[in-house]
């Protein structure tokens, strides 16, 4: 559909008209409208798209003889009024058209671009006479702009959409229209080089003037756009605002106007403006888009004083490019690191802590587009700005700090290197770096990153120089021994040890990387010595605590880094195999050795050993060197009490390690046994720190030994340091921690005690002083006790290995306690969150176990639902005592007992719902195979017989059908309520405070109960207790609360009065007889006079109305225990 420009005479029926004038306006409006027109059809019939820039060059060239025949200002003006009609033409069309947008949008985009780049591109730029912001310089920008800040307001969404494009190619072409020109004609004095330029200064100054005006209109005009609440309109005005922030050759116009105050306003809401979209805009491609066109560079040209500010701007923007890395939609993780590669300069703009961000978030195996983008960021950018060295690159990253980062780097560096060259690599990202990569750079790439490399590198040739220059030079960077060889950098030990991990051919690229296996020990002992030498020293105390912490930090990491390479090497070779465990041995023998190298040695000797009873014989040894060992020094000087802790302490680490490195296998062995004599001092050391390590290795100890030793021997003494009063907290934490995954393996720890298994049965039942304990513990004053022992409750339960309702009661009293987590600070980070102990970890496993517990069994969601009335019972025990204040805010804060009721009844029900569908699940398919099966045995009997199995089998499911029909199930809002009404009519007038008793009552006026389908016996038994609670309590709003259910409930029958009314007629029957039988004996003997007859009569009367309240009394007994099941 194309736009017609016509003039008034030629106006045909749904065209724009335009108003009649003989004025040379009318050549004017003549001109434009044909060039619009030509432009129009040029666009559509030409495949290749053409310039606007060129086709307003033209038309500015045909107005030239036009204004010569009228006024400069009159012919600006009505060139100003045609192309505003041409954008108004465009808008009808958009405005009517009710087809498709494919059918209008190219000759409506065609009009409004050549009208931008007509108004803003140049027009006026030679009129020298007219200088500052008057009406004949920039005059058709302003009318075209503020054209488009009117449409940007309409009220349909697609004239808003095209008034936002319009306004950014004017933004566009206003940029551009600033560059200055560069002449191709230079001077030929050597040594200097110069350009001409279009224009002169002055005149330089005024365009710039008036383009910043109408760049301010613009902003200002796509300021509300940005926040559109349709999505389309949103993409619009972001794309326009891509034009504001200018790049490469543009950024000096950009300077000039950022140097506005007015400006940088409207610019700082824009920003902000997209900052807000790329974080929370609903659209995918909005967010994508923002990022894509973020400013990432400073301005060229702007003041010295704005550096800062702009510079925090733009640092702004880069963090919230590297935030999209984790956005949920991959098409904005493909936009974020696509603008990190082509916009954010690798050394210059991105700090150390942001480089290894955008790797750890990128580098990720769960989406291949973002890991392949992220490759293609890291070879093309990163690491091409280094002369493709990885071990600069690396340099960057910080191994030391970041070392599973960067060694994902490195596994990403080797394999593009070694895939590059291969043309039928199916990997995404090796392809996209091939593709931006040339012939020379993809050789380069290979050759830096594939080079040979060894952990001795070639000694450096000896220079000429004096003693003084040899005495300056550093130390540090001499190599061990202080010969003339470079030491190794922790980057370089990083990426060979790498190398070897994932080498195909582990011995060639093994045996240059590590010669042999007796250089690399030295180099490693030659470290380790340096370290203790280094801790040693008597300056040591003097030595920067950063520079110190660095240092150990290094020597570490590089240590750590050889005994890995030693393990990739597979010590196949006997020689070197033995020389290495020697090594290893004398490492870990020392005490003075760093604790950090202890875990990796460890693993590195049972990596070098055949069998593991070997591998058990040799740590044995260890054991004995290490408490033999009396070559160490504490460095505050000769204490012997020091001495033993860290001795006690290395042989806690080394068993640890162990037992975790054995397989099961080796259970019951003799030197395994024996490593219990090493143990036992470290678990009654007076050092408590000292004691909690030993209890957890006593902990992995015991997953390697019999059962009856376990129970026999270990169990006391771990049921002992738990329960004990007097031993700190994290002791006994990790003792009951022990117990707990002993529970889990042995079903034999939570037995009772010896004298008491006699009393148990064959299966054996709870521990009851296991289970006294954790309930103990969860009631405990200290929150660290009641975390951990709420914990292993958990645990046991959804085991099945505890079954208990006040264990889940005092869960859900844990689980609603705010207290626990007030305390919990969240700058202390997740890792933090995810320890044992922490209560926010207690917190989301509590929120997982109910539901799943609930849903795990018939008899767990029972316990469930039972663990309301001691869930009652032990918030009114919490809350007893307290002042009236705080009971109410107790009450809000930490213990909302309607809310408690409330999720219970809610979780129950959820499992109750899960288990019907379930069952009718169930019952469908046992209904089709049930057909099935008469269809198939009706096939092979006679028509008779079929007919009548067919009957019979109909009449067995219908009479299935008639028993699940009448089975009734009672509601858990029935239940609960019941158990408040028991606690209310029993306990909560003596004991409970005013104000729980009314949070109890209110649990009862909300309750929504249907009489009609719940079951009699237990409304009956409610209403009983309602009664009940309503006589026990004198306060006034509590009575008032229990008076709504009661009312409820008014309609249920009480079969005691049915009984009543039986018992009484038979009294009656009886006593009539009685009383006939009597006068008959009187009548004949006539012995007895008429007073005695009485009082007989009445006595004998009042024994049977004794009697029958004594019945009428058995029969209520007998109903309260028949309402105590639950009918399901």
């Amino acid at each position: 559909m194309a736009v017609k420009f016509v003039q008034p005479d030629d106006a045909a029926e749904n065209e724009v008209e335009f108003p009649a004038s003989s004025s040379p306006e009318d050549s004017i409006a003549d001109i434009v409208y044909s060039h619009f027109d030509a432009y129009q059809r040029d666009r559509a019939s030409s495949s290749s798209s053409s310039s606007a820039t060129r086709a307003a060059a033209s038309m500015r060239r045909d107005l030239l003889s036009a204004e010569e025949s009228s006024s400069s200002s009159a012919a600006h003006e009505a060139t100003a009024r045609a192309i505003v009609r041409c954008i108004d033409s465009a808008m009808a069309i958009v405005a009517s058209s009710s087809s498709s947008r494919k059918d209008w949008n190219e000759s409506v985009a065609s009009t409004l671009e050549l009208a931008a780049a007509f108004a803003c591109h140049g027009y006026g730029k030679k009129k020298e006479d007219d200088r500052g912001c008057g009406t004949v310089v920039g005059f058709a920008a302003r009318a075209v702009i503020q054209r488009a800040a009117e449409y940007g307001v309409a009220e349909k969404d697609a004239i808003r959409a095209e008034a936002c494009g319009l306004l950014g190619s004017c933004a566009r072409h206003l940029v551009e229209g600033n560059r200055p020109a560069a002449s191709i004609l230079k001077k030929k004095k050597k040594g200097v080089a110069t350009t001409t330029t279009t224009g002169t200064g002055a005149a330089r100054e005024v365009i710039s003037g008036w383009r910043a005006e109408c760049l301010l209109s613009v902003a200002t005009a796509l300021l509300p756009r940005i926040t559109d609440k349709i999505a389309r309109v949103r993409n619009a005005a972001v794309s326009a605002c891509a034009h504001l922030f200018a790049h490469g050759d543009a950024a000096n116009a950009s300077g000039v106007l950022r140097a506005s105050d007015e400006f940088a306003m409207v610019d700082a809401s824009v920003r902000n403006a997209l900052l807000w979209i790329a974080a929370n805009d609903s659209s995918a491609g909005n967010r994508a888009l923002v990022a894509r066109i973020l400013p990432t560079v400073p301005a060229a040209g702007s003041d010295d004083d704005d550096d800062g500010e702009e510079d925090d701007d733009d640092d702004e923007n880069v963090r919230c490019i590297i935030e999209r890395i984790k956005d949920v939609d991959c098409k904005v993780r493909e936009a974020a690191l696509d603008a990190l590669r082509t916009r954010v300069d690798f050394e210059e703009q991105l700090t150390e802590d942001q480089r290894v961000e955008i790797l750890r978030n990128g580098l990720t195996k769960r989406c291949a587009t973002t890991y392949a983008k992220t490759v293609e960021l890291l070879c093309t950018n990163w690491l091409k700005s280094t002369r493709f060295d990885p071990i600069a690159l690396l340099d960057r990253l910080n191994p030391v700090l970041n070392e599973a980062v960067c060694e994902r780097a490195s596994r990403v560096l080797l394999r593009v290197a070694s895939t590059i060259d291969c043309e039928t690599d199916a990997d995404e990202g090796v392809a996209l770096v091939r593709k931006h990569l040339g012939g020379p750079e993809i050789r380069e790439l290979r050759c830096t990153v594939l080079k040979k490399r060894s952990i001795v590198p070639p000694p450096i040739p000896a220079r000429g120089g004096t003693d003084e220059d040899d005495a300056g030079e550093d130390e540090t960077q001499k190599g061990i021994g202080g010969s003339s060889a470079p030491a190794l950098g922790t980057s370089t030990a990083l990426f060979l040890r790498v190398q070897c991990d994932i080498s195909a051919n582990k011995s060639d690229t093994i045996t240059d990387i590590v010669s042999d296996i007796p250089t690399l020990c030295n180099l490693l002992n030659g470290h380790i010595d340096r370290l203790i030498e280094f801790n040693n020293d008597e300056d040591y105390d003097e030595v920067d605590e950063d520079e110190a912490a660095a240092f150990e930090d290094d020597q570490n990491f590089l240590c750590l880094q050889l005994i890995h390479m030693a393990k990739s090497s597979e010590l196949r070779e006997e020689g070197s195999r033995r020389h290495f465990i020697t090594i290893m041995r004398r490492i870990l023998s020392r005490l003075a050795t760093p604790d950090d190298l202890v875990e990796a040695c460890v693993k590195a000797m049972a990596t070098a050993h055949d069998k593991e009873s070997q591998f058990l014989q040799t740590v044995s040894e260890i054991l004995v060197d290490v408490e033999d060992d009396d070559t160490f020094r504490c460095p505050s000087g000769h204490d012997e009490k020091a001495i033993v802790i860290v001795r006690q302490m290395r042989i806690i680490a080394i068993l640890s390690i162990v037992l975790e490195s054995i397989s099961g296998r080796m259970t019951g062995h003799p030197i395994l046994d024996g490593f219990f004599l090493h143990l036992s001092p470290a678990i009654t050391s007076k050092n408590a720190i000292v004691r909690e390590h030993g209890v957890i290795c006593l902990s992995k100890f015991c997953l390697l030994s019999g059962e009856e030793k376990v129970v026999d021997d270990f169990k006391p003494l771990l049921m002992t340091v738990a329960g004990s009063v007097e031993e700190r907290v994290e002791v006994r934490a990790q003792a009951a921690l022990a117990l707990c995954d002993l529970a889990l393996i042995h079903e034999r720890m939570l037995l009772g005690p010896a004298s008491d298994e006699d009393d148990q049965n064959e299966e054996g039942g709870p521990s009851i002083p296991f289970k006294d304990m954790l309930l103990e513990m969860m009631g405990h004053a200290k929150p660290g006790i009641v975390i951990i022992a709420a914990e292993i409750a958990a645990k046991l339960l959804l085991a099945g290995r505890l079954r208990d309702p006040n264990l889940i009661a005092w869960l859900l009293v844990i689980y609603f306690d705010t207290s626990l987590t007030a305390d919990f600070e969240a700058d202390e980070g997740a890792e933090v969150a995810k320890e044992v102990g922490s209560p926010v970890r207690l917190q989301q496993l509590l929120s997982i176990f109910f539901p799943t517990y609930s849903m795990s069994s018939l008899d767990a969601n029972d316990d469930m639902m039972a663990s309301v009335a001691p869930l009652i019972s032990i918030v009114n025990d919490k809350l007893s005592g307290m002042r009236k204040d705080y009971v109410k805010e107790a009450l809000a804060q930490r213990w909302p007992i309607g809310k408690m009721v409330e999720y219970v009844c809610y979780t129950v029900d959820l499992a109750d719902k899960k288990k019907n569908d379930q069952g009718a699940v169930a019952a469908v398919s046992a209904t089709d195979e049930a057909a099935s099966n008469i269809g198939e045995q009706a096939m092979e009997q006679s028509d008779n017989d079929d007919a009548e199995k067919a009957d019979s089998d109909q009449a067995l499911l219908d009479e299935n059908k008639q028993e699940k029909e009448v089975v009734v199930e009672a509601s858990s809002t029935l239940l609960a309520s019941i158990d408040v009404a028991e606690f209310l009519s029993e306990e909560g007038a003596d004991s409970a405070p005013t104000l729980y008793a009314r949070a109890l009552a209110k649990i009862l006026a909300s309750a929504c109960i249907d009489i009609d389908a719940e079951d009699r016996a237990l409304l009956r038994r409610l209403k009983l207790c309602v009664g009940e609670a309503e006589y026990a309590n004198d306060d006034g709003p509590t009575v008032k609360s229990i008076k709504k259910l009661d009312d409820l409930l008014v309609d249920v029958e009480d079969d005691c009065d049915e009984e009543e009314k039986s018992v009484v007629s038979e009294i009656e029957c009886e006593q009539n007889e009685d009383d006939h039988k009597k006068e008959k004996a009187v009548a004949k003997e006539h012995v007895v006079s008429e007073e005695e007859i009485d009082n007989i009569v009445e006595k004998e009367t009042l024994d049977r109305a004794l009697a029958a309240l004594s019945h009428r009394q058995s029969k209520v007994v007998q109903r309260e225990k028949i309402g105590d099941y639950r009918i399901v």
